[in-house]
């Protein structure tokens, strides 16, 4: 359960620091039987997938290392999901995945746009 909340806290300061860098919200936390995508923002016209990884003590290498393929793989197919429940077209909606760690006993965070 303190895992979950840490989670959640580790979405919003994500969510709250790409607000501030002029990222729009759009939702979170967008479930389906293949996975889930912690954030989904806009960025001007592109649709922005944000995978937010949070750990209370760790580097940010080691947080960035925990991302695998398969894993990246799943989103962009949760990703696919969402264009098609959305009813957007695909070739026509500019997407990228990026991903936000964040260290969460010192509240830092690392941006990382187009991460794959």
């Amino acid at each position: 359960m303190l895992r979950h909340q840490h989670g959640r806290q580790g979405e919003e300061l994500a969510k709250q620091y790409l607000e501030q860098q002029g990222l729009v919200f759009v939702e979170a936390n967008f479930s389906c039987d293949i996975g889930e995508i912690d954030l989904i923002m806009q960025d001007q016209d592109c649709l922005v997938f944000v995978e937010v990884k949070y750990r209370t003590l760790e580097h940010f290498a080691t947080i960035l290392e925990q991302i695998r393929p398969a894993q990246c793989q799943r989103i962009r197919q949760v990703a696919q999901f969402y264009i098609i429940k959305r009813r957007l077209n695909e070739h026509l909606t500019p997407m990228r995945f990026d991903v936000v760690a964040v260290v969460g006993a010192i509240n830092e965070l690392v941006w990382l746009e187009d991460a794959f």
